[in-house]
């Protein structure tokens, strides 16, 4: 997927319509909503069934609006979008209309990002490593051991360990068990992280 964030995702919007809700779903999983209209369904299902006219949903001809000053309305969105993703995979047990109730009690949902100097770190990491070596979980301190040693010198290993977690939090590696990852390539970062409480 694309490494820019979506459009849609980082404009100030006071409301969302349903076309608009269909594109940030498309342009936050890459899940075409025309083409996969059971997953649209769940989507609108979840957000239908938990936003009332009292808390901000509005009607019109050809489709509806959610009014995402109420903070309850944002979440029930997000929660959608998350049902959708979750049925897309094969999880749709759940009843769509179940999801926003029940997902606060399940995820954490947190927007993750690197910082400058995160990336320039995961840069010279992923120089260090051959493309057969990223297929292959790597405990830190082995990872830290693949850093230039100018870089060793100013990141303690203590700070490189906070750091690999957080690439594991924003999907830039996948945890692989036994206190080792498994860096994930440029541009194939996964695209939802699901944060269990």
């Amino acid at each position: 997927m694309n490494s820019e964030p979506p459009v849609l995702a980082t404009l100030p919007l006071q409301s969302l319509t349903d076309a608009q809700v269909r594109q940030l779903l498309f342009e936050l999983t890459g899940i075409d909503p025309a083409n996969n209209p059971d997953v649209w369904e769940a989507c609108e299902d979840a957000i239908l069934a938990a936003v009332n006219a009292e808390r901000g949903l509005h009607m019109r001809p050809g489709g509806w609006t959610v009014d995402l000053t109420d903070s309850t309305a944002r979440f029930v969105v997000a929660a959608a979008l998350i049902a959708a993703c979750l049925w897309y995979v094969g999880l749709d047990q759940l009843p769509a209309i179940l999801l926003p109730q029940v997902l606060p009690i399940l995820f954490d949902i947190k927007k993750a990002r690197l910082s400058r100097s995160d990336q320039r770190l995961l840069l010279h990491l992923r120089l260090a490593m051959t493309a057969e070596q990223m297929q292959y979980p790597w405990p830190p301190e082995a990872l830290y051991g693949r850093l230039p040693d100018h870089l060793r010198s100013v990141v303690s290993q203590e700070d490189f360990e906070d750091f690999i977690r957080r690439l594991v939090h924003v999907g830039e590696a996948d945890d692989a068990g036994h206190d080792e990852v498994r860096i994930r390539p440029a541009g194939k970062a996964a695209w939802l992280r699901i944060t269990i409480r």
